[in-house]
């Protein structure tokens, strides 16, 4: 028999860790378990009361642990035997993803053998008991976990240290000479001036965010950040607003990105909004203060500019993650991101000749590069809202996250009924994408997305002059030693983006 399945535990991915590595939880979370006791650092002994069938049997064994990488997955092998009603023996590989600070995506998979009077009631009876079991564990397990409130605030604890740790680089970044200045990583593994043509100090300060903006921005938690295996996930947190953005916010985004860009633990960045949205796009409501006429409104649409030109440069791979609304600023957001992730729920659309608004040069422009000409003009033209597999359809995103089809059951296809599909994470294929990203090498991606992102901007976007410093910085790094040095030896390399 073999089984795969999956639960959310509301609890961070240490405590869920801890509660699978504790006799007394298991002991509660397993159905008919009446005893288990540790033996060894990764072994137990269990004694269990099953029920399948007709069959109903105590059974004693011994439980291990292998392949234990803390705090992300073990295999869990039981053997156990209940005299004349025979014996079972299961491989059970856990893993576990952090979604969210307090929430946990835990995956297992089953390989099961049973053996005496069980083996003649039929597989059927027996993977069903076999299901019922796992669910009534996760219930159960998820009910032990979510109680522990001592792990859940040691966790936001630990979550707290690192929005400290971002906020202080964020407000760091925050000067002005930031967004004028290019940088190509050097040998060592230091940032060096490229020879580019740099922007006024006062072209510098438009639409980019004083210090203070940024502190306000954060430690009222507008904007979220939180960093887990390598993966940044910055949150616009304003669930309430369908995570409008503020004009603080945008001013506070190239700060952010900034920090994003120095933090050598972040390999990838997924950008995504709190709650049942991504983002409705700017907050119309505060127009009247910050955008009531033509001087404002030109300073506002750069401090957008800055913004989304902040996360389309950023030299690590960028993903929106998109759920419910994804319009005008919000799409802008999105467009930015090296790539789209987009929940089945997710809707889009530019309503700026609804309000009289041309949208942006750069935002126009990424619009263009996704769909085309013809659909640019039906987008922008006819204002409308358009659904996830409209955006799939027309580049517009480039994945809906989808669960494989279900049958729905031996009656539907006796009927031939189209099969059911169900609606996916896009947040869990996200992360999952974003990992097989975060383990190449990070200078190959940085050049490889700068002269891509520069050709694609149009002729004479690309600038020559910094592309071959970008590929003379990764021909002489470590990490291009490493790179062949792993090859030869047929293993996977250890690239440390220097």
């Amino acid at each position: 028999m073999e089984m795969v399945g999956e639960a959310r535990v509301k609890a961070s991915r240490e405590s869920v860790w801890d509660a699978l590595n504790d006799p007394a939880i298991l002991q509660a979370s397993i159905p008919g378990c009446e005893a288990l006791e540790r033996t060894a650092d990764n072994a137990f002994t269990a004694t269990v009361v099953s029920k399948v069938g007709p069959i109903k049997a105590r059974f004693t064994g011994k439980v291990t642990l292998s392949d234990i990488q803390p705090p992300r997955s073990y295999t869990l092998t039981g053997e156990g035997s209940g005299g004349a009603a025979g014996f079972a023996k299961a491989d059970i590989g856990v893993a576990l993803e952090a979604l969210e600070p307090q929430l946990t995506l835990l995956r297992y998979t089953v390989k099961a053998n049973v053996g005496g009077k069980l083996a003649q009631l039929g597989s059927r009876m027996i993977d069903s008991a076999a299901r019922k079991s796992a669910d009534d564990f996760f219930e159960l397990f998820g009910k032990q976990v979510e109680g522990r409130n001592v792990e859940g605030a040691s966790a936001g604890g630990n979550a707290g240290q690192e929005a400290a740790k971002l906020l202080a680089a964020a407000i760091a970044s925050s000067a002005p000479a930031a967004v004028a200045q290019e940088t190509v990583p050097s040998r060592a593994g230091q940032a060096v001036e490229a020879s580019l043509p740099s922007a006024s100090a006062d072209v510098a300060v438009v639409g980019v965010g004083t210090a203070d903006e940024v502190m306000d921005v954060l430690t009222s938690e507008q904007v979220k950040i939180w960093i887990s295996d390598g993966i940044a996930v910055v949150t616009l947190n304003r669930p309430a607003n369908r995570n409008a953005m503020t004009y603080a916010m945008w001013r506070a985004f190239p700060a952010i990105m900034g920090a994003m860009e120095r933090n050598q633990q972040v390999r990838a960045i997924i950008l995504t909004g709190a709650g049942t949205d991504f983002c409705s796009g700017a907050d119309i409501p505060e127009f009247e203060r910050v955008r009531c006429d033509a001087a404002q409104s030109t300073a506002y649409e750069v401090a957008v500019d800055a913004c989304c030109d902040a996360i389309a440069n950023v030299s690590k791979p960028t993903i929106a993650v998109l759920r419910g609304y994804c319009l005008g600023g919000g799409a802008h957001l999105a467009m930015s991101c090296d790539f789209r992730y987009a929940a089945t729920d997710a809707v889009f659309g530019i309503p700026a000749a609804k309000l009289s608004i041309i949208y942006g040069v750069r935002g126009t422009r990424k619009l263009l590069s996704l769909v085309g000409l013809p659909m640019a003009k039906k987008i922008l033209y006819g204002a409308q809202r358009f659904p996830a597999d409209e955006a799939l359809r027309i580049g517009f995103v480039d994945h809906v996250a989808v669960k494989a089809a279900s049958s729905g059951g031996w009656w539907s296809r006796l009927r031939g009924s189209a099969p059911t599909i169900e609606p996916g994470d896009p947040m869990v294929d996200a992360r999952e994408f974003a990992k097989s990203m975060a383990g190449n090498a990070p200078l190959s991606i940085a050049g490889a997305k700068s002269l891509l992102n520069g050709m694609a901007m149009g002729a004479g976007a690309l600038n020559l002059q910094r592309a071959e410093k970008l590929i003379e910085a990764a021909s002489a790094s470590e990490d291009y030693r490493e790179g062949r040095k792993a090859f030869a030896e047929k293993r996977a390399p250890q690239f440390q983006g220097q």
